[in-house]
């Protein structure tokens, strides 16, 4: 295929300017109003101006827009990058809407990191007539080039994608944005003859970065990872920004068991665009896999500092990294290190918290105190993991639905270990009606599914529990409230900290008049001083009162008075922290 000189100042008469619909994405009023005026100047009118990503969301779900310009700095809380990709992701951008992003800074990073998203044009301050005139241009003649086949992609039309791409090349020469769409279509359709050929003569025509990583994963598919590392290594020594070549040859560098090349590879990237969250995760893997404790711990404070917090995607990473840290928690043998860790762990968490918005901070919370009562369980500290689990759930008692899939993955194991089968049921509930969960919930899922024993193990609880509840409720014979005692000190044997169980066994001592210390002790400390779901506290708060006017008299002091007492100043503490999800963590 003869690939033609590109020459496209002839295609530019035909855009029409007072048609075009622009958003422009500024936090700076005045950069923005001037922007504006400058674009008045081309005859462009048809504009609007969004001060925050919250504007710029809200401009973009009730307009069509052909062109967006977004300042890289918006806001502490994301950059351009970021709401580019979000509004790309949530599809509230045409494929083929050109995204120009505009910057003051000039740093590798912003540029780097810019580059990741892949715009069509990165414009730096300060903006002229006749640059700005130049860069729309050559934008909208190439986002109009490649609308069809963009229309063929969301058509999943694969083959009429490619070939419109061909078709263009043929008739007006190279263009770096198309020979890269055709050679991922050519690869993701798993033609890889084809774009073998097509790369081959590509590069002896107009060479470009894209080229050679293409030209490295046809070496790599031929199973020649050493050419394909070579390749890359050689890349990166001629064009070190380019960050892409980074991410493949760590990934070549690990499947070739060259771990601390991968390593090595994976920081440098990470280094130029640390905002980019998939590149923290590869370091912390790598560093787990390698036993390398301060890398790990430097990458999560990476991500915690630069967590994508426009969308769910945050918790997302965070619980990807949290995973990544267990790995190499629980690989420690001392149990020192283990707590110099988890000190670790809760710094880089607080860096995270104070990086979120205030409406996503109390998922935040929520999630370290599971994180926690995973590490409680893991080290046979049930009580205390029990407790993590109830205070980090408790704000959301009569709200799961609004928890993120992740942290009701996170939550689930734990529960069903031990034994809440209350909160299993809503969250179960709550999992079913949703059919879109992150590759991170699906594992976690998917490794809880594969549990049976486990999973056989909680249904036959709640079997058994609805036989002893039974008993009890027809408990106005002793025979049945004798049956349905004997069932919940069963049910304990398998699950010693089942709040229900606990309960049940707590009514029935007391309607049996078996209240002796030693009889109830160990049920009292295994339902107090923690919250508990309504139908439960209810329960709780009713058995308790008895107890407390059974225990009553002075000469009766001893460790249920205690626990008691301690139980109630727990509650009066935890209703004076409802309005505060912060000191939630603290208690």
């Amino acid at each position: 295929m003869m690939l033609k000189k590109n020459d496209q100042s002839n295609l530019s008469q035909f855009i029409e300017w007072t048609k075009l619909k622009v958003l422009i994405v500024d936090d700076q009023k005045s950069a923005s109003t001037l922007l504006k005026s400058l674009l008045g100047n081309l005859n462009i009118h048809l504009i609007n101006i969004a001060n925050t990503y919250e504007e710029a969301i809200r401009y973009c779900m009730s307009n069509h827009y052909q062109l967006l310009l977004i300042d890289f700095h918006l806001d502490h809380a994301l950059n351009g990058s970021e709401l580019a990709t979000l509004l790309r992701k949530k599809k509230l951008l045409a494929p083929d809407c050109g995204i120009i992003m505009i910057s003051g800074d000039h740093s590798i990073e912003v540029i780097l990191t810019t580059m990741t998203i892949e715009p069509d044009c990165f414009i730096t301050k300060p903006i002229t007539m006749a640059g700005l005139a130049k860069k729309i241009t050559q934008v909208c003649v190439d986002c109009a080039q490649r609308q069809s086949i963009y229309q063929a992609m969301a058509c999943h039309d694969i083959p009429q994608a490619i070939q419109l791409c061909k078709q263009l090349l043929r008739q007006n020469g190279h263009n770096h944005k198309i020979e890269a769409l055709l050679l991922d279509l050519l690869i993701e359709q798993g033609d890889w003859e084809q774009a073998k050929r097509f790369t081959q003569l590509l590069h002896s025509q107009n060479p470009t970065h894209k080229i050679t990583i293409t030209e490295a994963q046809i070496a790599h598919h031929d199973g020649n990872i050493a050419q394909a590392i070579a390749i890359l290594e050689q890349l990166i020594v001629s064009a070190p920004l380019c960050v892409e070549a980074y991410d493949r040859l760590s990934n070549y560098q690990q499947e070739n068991k060259q771990y601390y090349d991968a390593l090595e590879t994976a920081e440098r990237a990470l280094k130029f665009t640390p905002s980019v969250s998939h590149r923290a995760l590869q370091v912390a893997q790598l560093a787990a896999d390698l036993g390398k404790t301060d890398h790990l711990i430097e990458s999560g404070k990476t991500l915690a500092t630069h967590l994508p917090i426009i969308d769910v995607n945050w918790i997302i990473c965070f619980a990807e990294f949290t995973a990544i840290f267990e790995q190499h928690f629980f690989a420690q043998t001392s149990s020192k290190i283990q707590r110099q860790l988890l000190q670790q762990l809760k710094a880089i968490h607080q860096r995270a918290y104070n990086r979120l918005l205030p409406k996503q901070q109390p998922f935040l919370t929520t999630f370290g105190h599971i994180t926690l009562g995973r590490f409680s369980l893991a080290q046979q500290q049930s009580l205390k993991a029990k407790r993590r689990l109830m205070v980090g759930l408790s704000s959301y008692f009569y709200t799961i639905t609004k928890l993120p899939s992740v942290i009701l993955a996170e939550a689930l194991p734990p529960l069903i270990v031990l034994g809440e089968t209350q909160i299993i049921a809503e969250i179960d509930n709550v999992l079913k009606l949703r059919d879109r969960f992150d590759g991170h919930s699906q594992n976690r899922l998917y490794a809880l599914r594969q549990n049976t024993p486990l999973i056989n193990g909680v249904q036959a609880l709640v079997r058994e529990l609805a036989l002893a509840n039974e008993d009890l409720n027809n408990g106005m014979q002793t025979r049945h409230t004798q049956n349905a005692l004997l069932r919940y000190d069963d049910i304990l044997i398998r699950y010693p900290y089942c709040s229900e169980a606990h309960l049940g066994r707590l009514q029935c001592l007391y309607q049996l008049n078996r209240l002796d210390e030693d009889n109830i002790k160990q049920s009292i400390q295994a339902v107090s001083i923690m919250p508990l779901p309504e139908k439960l506290e209810l329960w709780r708060a009713s058995l308790f009162e008895q107890l407390a006017t059974r225990y009553a008299h002075p000469q009766q002091k001893n460790t249920v008075t205690s626990q008691l007492q301690r139980h109630q100043k727990y509650q009066l503490l935890a209703s004076m922290l409802t309005e505060n999800v912060d000191e939630h963590t603290a208690a």
